[in-house]
């Protein structure tokens, strides 16, 4: 593995995005259930 090779952002970012979605997701699930 070359780390002279620059991180794609693109996939840093659809890991971001699909972490803050799974978050949201567990806390529409949380407040669901508690209500």
């Amino acid at each position: 593995m070359t780390s002279k090779a620059k991180p794609p952002y693109t996939f840093r970012t659809a890991w971001a995005l699909l972490l803050l979605v799974v978050n949201f997701v567990v806390a529409a699930y949380y407040f669901g259930i508690l209500k």
